[in-house]
């Protein structure tokens, strides 16, 4: 059987690619996509700085990328005892018509519950991320929190700042239309940081600062604003995947006001242990039944579903700016 895959060059250059689908073996499940999601920040960084900046290694120029697939099981290897033909699954393939998933390993494997759109469920894998952002701030009830960049992961970094009780919840970016969203689901204020001063806004918003700020953007320089927006011994997460570097100011902000910045990657976290018990994937599993339960809302985020065959025009629209975009979906025919 015939496969068809995307391939990525900087530039961008978006080519197509037949591919014999594998056989699943013991242990494995073959997946046929229906739907596979763009990683705005991922994928954008392979496209602007390359394959290092995805964390791939140096000279992979030509590759197939992405991470959040959903589609149906269509074969099942021996000993696969927890999926049968016809499920509906999401998956972490690449862009592609098939993804072949190895539960031999710390696999990305999960059922879609009834009632969870196909376009809302590949982006778990970013709701993954944002909570655990969430989740490494430990927010309490009345906790004040400032996000800056309300791309998706931004957007899901409010929502669950909002079911964790935090208040206010205060939706950072440059773009109306991405702040207009925010105040629908999560954000309770917003601000415009190309029309006024963020940190300002943020102090006169809380009194003092927000005691938690969360760092989803693309623009590592940011970092110490951030730092001059959060409150004394306030805590921030950096969510996004920014390449480059940041200038802080290390007496002023970092140790008088004794502030603490915490990274938020994942690493080793497919099993739990004594000191983390939240996998990814029971975040994702959280995700899908929070969509499902209808408090956890993609709807308004989802602006593109477009075929596979209109990637190249897709990743030339990202590539030229925020304004006009948001949740990008690929469909996949059957």
């Amino acid at each position: 059987m015939k496969g068809e895959r995307l391939l990525f060059s900087q530039g961008p250059l978006i080519e197509r690619e037949s591919f014999d689908v594998p056989a699943p073996g013991p242990g494995q499940v073959l997946v046929r996509n229906t739907h596979t999601h763009v990683s705005a920040g991922s994928e954008m960084n392979f496209l602007r700085h390359g394959p290092v900046a995805y964390g791939l290694k140096p000279g992979a120029s030509r590759v197939s990328i992405g991470y959040m697939t959903v589609g149906s099981v269509e074969q099942v290897g021996p000993g696969v005892a927890n999926f049968a033909p016809g499920d509906r699954v999401v998956t972490g393939g690449n862009h592609a018509s098939h993804t072949l998933v190895d539960l031999n390993t710390p696999a990305f494997l999960d059922k879609v519950p009834d009632g969870v759109p196909s376009e809302w469920a590949g982006f778990v894998a970013l709701g993954d991320v944002a909570l655990h952002g969430v989740r490494r701030a430990s927010l309490q009830i009345d906790q004040s929190v400032a996000v800056f960049g309300m791309g998706m992961v931004g957007q899901l970094t409010a929502q669950f700042a909002s079911l964790s009780g935090a208040s206010p919840v205060i939706g950072v970016d440059l773009v109306d239309a991405r702040l207009d969203k925010a105040l629908k689901y999560g954000s309770t204020h917003v601000v415009n940081a190309g029309r006024e001063d963020a940190v300002a806004a943020i102090r006169t918003l809380t009194g003092a600062g927000a005691e938690a700020v969360f760092h989803c953007t693309q623009v590592a320089g940011i970092l110490q604003s951030l730092m001059e927006c959060a409150a004394e011994r306030g805590i921030l997460v950096l969510t996004g995947s920014p390449p480059g570097t940041a200038t802080i100011r290390l007496q002023e902000e970092l140790l008088r006001r004794e502030l603490t910045i915490v990274g938020n990657y994942e690493l080793g976290l497919m099993t739990p242990h004594a000191y983390w018990r939240w996998t990814r994937q029971r975040n994702r599993r959280a995700c899908l039944r929070l969509m499902a339960e209808g408090r956890l809302n993609l709807g308004h985020l989802i602006t593109h579903v477009a075929p596979y065959t209109d990637a190249q025009k897709m990743f030339e629209m990202l590539l030229r700016g925020s304004e006009d975009w948001l949740g990008v979906v690929f469909q996949w025919p059957q």
